[in-house]
């Protein structure tokens, strides 16, 4: 069984598919933002957080038709809007493309796309290690840190790390989300997002582009000058690598403007990979910009 919150109306018009390991936690304040004028449904994954786990592959499609199913159980809308982040938004994008009928439109934050195997390809594995895009390794991390008994080690210094770098969070928001991180199902499961979203089968499975139903998109992705600064910083790069990463992060994000014809781009001024931390009105504008076609 997942485990789902509505915000504002009961009858649930934006669904707001989260990024790798994210909790509800993370996105209650936009949500209930959104809540004042829609029915807005956050829900965690199987497997993740609270979440029952699945016996399906955690494939995008299998993701997809997992949220079809519960939707229907909730009552909703006759077309609904649906906003994707960072991994979700492949998930949401997959949604989009096998239900195009009940769908309004689809909002992406800084989405994984299916052309993300690209910085495995067009760089080295040390600049790779260096480039910080590759999130396979990190989960392993934190499940042999929770399996040796050091869960109050990983939740010092993941209270440091995103989500909380961007965003303040009540106390039982914060220790929600630091307990999935020592979470073993919980990482277990997001090792199988991750590694299923770049298996080249799974990806094949997918509706492609030149299938893809003419749905209004809005494709907002971060700030380029703030991703290069960010990955100056903490990756400790040169600018000219930092540049260069950034690039091909873009290229790789904006693949998405040639699924449908009424696909739009806008770009974060301020924000890194957490937009609707750092920039929720980009979304709420989004939003009512999808909602009033």
């Amino acid at each position: 069984m997942n485990n789902y919150t509505i915000f504002g109306s009961k009858t649930v018009d934006i669904v707001i598919e989260m990024g790798l390991g994210a909790c509800i936690a993370e996105w209650e304040s936009l949500a209930r933002e959104l809540g004042k004028n829609h029915g807005v449904l956050v829900y965690e994954r199987a497997g993740i957080n609270h979440s029952d786990k699945s016996d399906e592959e955690r494939t995008p499609t299998n993701i997809a038709e997992e949220l079809k199913r519960l939707i229907d159980e909730i009552p909703h809308d006759e077309k609904i809007a649906i906003i994707g982040h960072s991994q979700g938004g492949m998930y949401a994008s997959e949604f989009c493309g096998i239900y195009p009928e009940i769908v309004k439109g689809l909002i992406l934050l800084d989405p994984l796309s299916i052309e993300d195997n690209r910085f495995k390809m067009e760089l080295t594995a040390r600049e790779l290690k260096k480039s910080g895009t590759d999130k396979s390794k990190n989960f392993i991390i934190l499940e042999i840190l929770a399996r040796l008994g050091l869960k109050g080690v990983v939740k010092k210094v993941m209270s440091q790390a995103p989500p909380f770098y961007y965003a303040g969070f009540s106390e039982e928001q914060k220790e929600d989300i630091l307990n999935s991180l020592v979470n073993i199902t919980h990482l277990n499961t997001c090792r199988e997002e991750y590694r299923l979203a770049h298996d080249d089968e799974a990806l094949r499975n997918m509706v492609s582009k030149d299938k893809y139903p003419d749905i209004p998109i809005i494709l907002v992705t971060h700030s380029s000058e703030e991703a290069i600064q960010e990955n100056m910083e903490f990756g400790r790069n040169s600018r000219s690598f930092a540049v260069r990463i950034e690039q091909l992060w873009q290229e790789i994000m904006k693949v998405y403007l040639d699924y449908s014809e009424r696909a739009i781009w806008m770009q974060a001024k301020k924000s890194t990979h957490y937009i609707h931390l750092t920039e929720p009105e980009l979304i709420i504008e989004s939003v009512n910009n999808l909602c009033s076609q």
